[in-house]
């Protein structure tokens, strides 16, 4: 993805690596027509031969003139993503891939400019796992906040709940995700705890987004000559812009997932808004536009 500009704002995308998933297990009620009849711009994000959907895991950094903000931090690396819960078991496939892993991430942080010092804010839309493994790091046999000088925001909501999942046997997965990537925060006094709507300074607003997750956020950038918006997990894969009502398996509440999903692909359709989603592939960002009674995901 190129550089983009909103007013005194500039928006990159950070890699840490690149997944591919079946269709059918992410959407598991999902028509294949649908992905069928949209092939024409729906290729960078989907391989029909092997039917799998490509996840992108990035962080976007967001600088202003004041701030350097960085929202989500993907997977993280050295982490222990195993276990014999009902999380892993049913995404196996997947989250094996995200034991001890060992990305470039920070490498591709560093190569614009940046330190890990001058980091001021992290914003997690969520708390997945491949939402907040780069609130940590290992040093020294002990997890400590990656971005030392920053305010990591968390949802009270997400916190709640992760806390409450994170407490059951039943779901050793969530707890290993909230002891290695939320605790460490928590402990070190940099978590801010946010329950509505908050603005982030000039131009950046944090809209509640509830479904995917309990408490999960969006990032609205708003200014005088583009918009954009960054919708963490609403939008898994570009084909839910034609098709809204369709969530994943990873959805918390499926119905208030697609009423957030239906409202918001709605808003955003013909509108020329800028969309960043969390995981889309490809150059990743683009406009949601109709065409034929149907919506389509344009890459810019």
């Amino acid at each position: 993805m190129k550089t983009l500009h909103f007013g005194e704002l500039s928006v990159d995308k950070v890699i840490d690596g690149i997944e591919r998933f079946p269709v059918l297990n992410a959407f598991p009620e999902i028509d294949l027509g649908i992905i069928e009849k949209n092939m024409d711009w729906i290729y960078p994000f989907y391989e029909p031969m092997s039917k799998m959907i490509l996840l992108s895991m990035h962080s976007f950094l967001i600088r202003t003139p004041n701030l350097n903000i960085l929202v989500d931090t993907c997977i993280g690396n050295d982490k222990r993503r195993v276990g014999q819960g009902p999380i892993y078991k049913k995404n196996e496939s997947i989250l094996s891939h995200w034991n001890n892993r060992n990305s470039k991430y920070l490498r591709n942080l560093e190569s614009f400019g940046l330190t890990l010092e001058s980091i001021d804010i992290v914003m997690c839309t969520h708390l997945h796992a491949d939402h907040v493994g780069w609130n940590t790091r290992l040093e020294n046999g002990v997890w400590v906040p990656t971005f030392p000088n920053a305010k990591y925001l968390f949802s009270s909501e997400e916190l709640s709940s992760m806390q409450k999942e994170s407490k059951s046997p039943y779901d050793e997965y969530t707890k290993l995700v909230y002891q290695d990537s939320i605790l460490p925060i928590m402990e070190s006094g940099q978590a801010n705890i946010i329950d509505d709507s908050t603005d982030l300074g000039r131009e950046i607003n944090l809209i509640k987004t509830p479904g995917h997750s309990p408490g999960h956020y969006c990032v609205e950038i708003n200014s005088k000559d583009r918009n954009g918006i960054l919708t963490g997990d609403v939008l898994h894969n570009p084909i839910q812009v034609d098709c809204p009502s369709i969530s994943t398996v990873f959805c918390d509440d499926k119905d208030l997932s697609n009423e957030t999903r239906v409202k918001i692909v709605d808003e955003l359709t013909d509108s020329n808004t800028v969309v960043l989603a969390a995981h889309f592939s490809g150059s990743t960002a683009g406009v949601i536009n109709s065409k034929n009674n149907s919506r389509r995901f344009d890459l810019i």
